[in-house]
């Protein structure tokens, strides 16, 4: 019997998606099987080549326990050694397609996940089936994500229900566009929309599908009016951080506590649920983001380490006891409006080429994410530079964080009250500098005494 030398491994790549290769002859073949997770690199064992034991990962939303990954990795490996052992006994080598078609049949999966249909594939229904099982294990999807494509798909069908991808040309996504226009939809909402078709039919040209020419370069011939950034302005902040809420409304100081903590750190929600005390080290938040998987090193600030220490009474396994992101939101809108956020915001928009606006009161508005503008906003305007505000949010360049900076006016304004100040300063040097000793003698116990 022929000796066959191969070797299986599995590794975080990159981006965090756990894999498993095989690799034999001399590293000439390759083959790579994903396992569908994506992990914290830190929570995974380069020696044992496994998750580190008895740890937890969210994945899709859901917590999944380091027993159940380790699981998949095994399985993959037992019957990736079953398939060359089963062709080592007439001395041969599977080739890669026979590999990845055993591999997969012999974990139940065979077709399932890895090939569509010929008859599916075929029509644009079925190749969209395949981007949205393909896809997602490749750029970590949440389930916001899959929802998204979901709708787009949904009103690419109410607009076409016989659409293919043969037919779907520069005419048909004209009339998706004034399909949309006669729907009453926002201008911002159908540039959306179109952007993530496109991104859809991309995928599908990356994978050998053919796209009539033109489709890609389609661009709405749209005016687009950018949403408008909703941050609370320092003194909000702080003026909302100190109000008392009624004790019968115990509820809605604690959800103005988890947002003010978020303002303070730059914290998203689901950094914020997932926070523990292993992430607090030495006055600072240590710790990886959720969404997208950067490592983050904050300091605190005095007014959030006020509400760690005002929860110190929580013994469960985060920080905070967070509500849902829905509850929250909820109680930001009761407790904004209790505590007199009324500045009003205005919201100009489109649809085709009429022009709307209309008017809210900040507290009908504010949700979770306000927050994280608000970090952005007011340590802007209190003079932090923007390299370290960016180092703080992950953002990893200025165009990513450019929706964030909507603070010019207050920015200037604190900045320009600057020249006031110089002039009060340089004015009362001036004065101090022709008084004689009594006269600053005297000057000295009036403010000593109004102090």
């Amino acid at each position: 019997m022929k000796k066959t030398n191969f070797s299986t491994r599995a590794y975080v790549m990159k981006n965090g998606q756990l894999m498993i290769r095989v690799r034999w002859n001399s590293k000439k073949n390759e083959v790579g099987f994903s396992v569908g997770y994506t992990i914290d690199p830190l929570k995974w064992d380069g020696d044992k080549q496994l998750v580190k034991s008895n740890t937890t990962h969210k994945i899709g939303g859901k917590a999944v326990y380091a027993r159940e990954i380790n699981n998949a990795i095994r399985s993959f490996l037992v019957c990736i050694e079953e398939v060359f052992t089963e062709y080592s006994l007439h001395s041969e080598i599977p080739t890669t397609t026979d590999l990845k078609e055993l591999v997969n049949e012999k974990l139940g999966r065979a077709k399932q996940e890895t090939l569509v249909e010929e008859s599916e594939v075929k029509t644009l229904k079925g190749i969209f089936k395949e981007f949205l099982l393909l896809r997602p294990q490749e750029g970590n999807w949440g389930d916001k994500i899959h929802e998204k494509y979901d709708q787009m798909w949904n009103q690419l069908n109410s607009c076409n229900p016989s659409i293919t991808l043969e037919s779907l040309d520069r005419t048909k996504m004209q009339s998706l566009l004034n399909w949309y226009i006669k729907n009453d939809y926002c201008n911002r909402t159908i540039v959306k929309q179109f952007r993530i078709l496109k991104s859809f039919l991309r995928w599908a040209s990356r994978n050998g599908y053919t796209i009539q020419s033109g489709v890609l370069e389609f661009k709405p011939n749209l005016k687009v009016i950018p949403r408008t950034v909703t941050f609370l302005k320092y003194k909000e902040l702080i003026h909302f951080f100190h109000f008392e809420f009624p004790k019968e409304k115990e509820y809605l100081s604690k959800a103005r506590d988890m947002f003010c903590f978020m303002a303070f750190t730059s914290l998203r929600y689901s950094d914020l649920a997932a926070l523990r005390s292993v992430n607090i080290v030495d006055g600072c938040l240590d710790f990886c983001t959720e969404k997208t998987d950067d490592k983050l090193h904050i300091a605190l600030n005095e007014h959030a380490q006020k509400i760690l220490d005002k929860y110190s009474w929580y013994k469960g396994d985060t920080v905070f006891p967070v509500p849902s992101n829905q509850k929250l939101n909820d109680y930001l809108k009761e407790a904004a409006k209790l505590a007199g956020l009324d500045r009003e915001i205005s919201q100009v928009y489109f649809k085709g080429n009429t022009r709307y606006e209309d008017t809210y009161k900040f507290w009908e508005q504010i949700s979770c994410h306000d927050a994280r503008r608000t970090f952005v906003c007011c340590s802007l305007a209190l003079g932090i530079p923007a390299s370290v505000v960016m180092s703080c949010t992950g953002h990893s360049d200025y165009e990513s964080m450019k929706p964030y900076i909507e603070v010019a006016d207050e920015t200037q304004k604190m900045q320009m009250e600057k020249w006031n100040l110089h002039q009060y300063k340089s004015g009362i040097i001036e004065s101090m500098e022709k008084m004689n000793s009594e006269q600053l003698q005297q000057l000295f116990e009036y403010v000593k005494k109004i102090a």
